[in-house]
């Protein structure tokens, strides 16, 4: 019985190990949108951040069609102040965005509109965007104009990396200000 025991506590001690190393290390999102024929979106989950394998989120499932509700039974329904809500909300989500490291990002466009006088126009536009990331290392932008045809190509990718420890308080502030009690 004692050594039935001490395995327990092992293997309760490794998933606890496991469940505290996956709080307090690096997740990293990995998003991509490619449009050669048709468009197209990828992404991914790496734990552990570069470490861990990559964990594909999309799929090419079609979406589960919705259960209609019964119209025999009427629900009686809690008034609820929306408001009550907003102000957490907004609070919360620049909170998450303060969480997230954007890693890399990069933009390859080959457009063009048509007629070379808007392209070239909408091009001029775009330049100081591209070179003014030049001295960010992390952000990389290539912009080519198509002067003879109407054409968008290109790919567009996102890596971020949060620590998902650092989420816990944002959301409990935000569960305890929208749905805590009433002041």
């Amino acid at each position: 019985m004692s050594l039935f025991l001490g395995i327990l506590l092992v293997l309760l001690a490794l998933v606890i190990g496991l469940i505290v190393l996956l709080l307090i290390l690096p997740l990293r999102l990995e998003l991509q949108l490619t449009r050669a024929e048709a468009l197209q979106f990828s992404a991914a989950l790496r734990p552990f951040g570069h470490i861990g394998p990559r964990i594909p989120m999309s799929s090419r499932r079609k979406p589960a069609k919705p259960k209609k509700k019964s119209p025999a039974r009427k629900e009686k329904k809690r008034q609820s102040n929306p408001m009550r809500i907003a102000q957490p909300a907004i609070r919360l989500v620049t909170e998450l965005l303060a969480t997230v490291r954007f890693e890399t990002a990069s933009l390859n466009v080959r457009f063009g509109l048509g007629d070379p006088a808007e392209t070239g126009q909408l091009y001029g536009q775009l330049i100081p965007l591209v070179y003014s990331t030049t001295r960010c290392p992390r952000v990389r932008m290539e912009v080519e104009p198509v002067f003879d045809e109407a054409t968008l190509t290109g790919r567009a990718a996102l890596d971020l990396s949060v620590v998902p420890a650092r989420l816990i308080a944002p959301i409990l502030r935000f569960g305890w200000s929208a749905f805590g009690p009433t002041r």
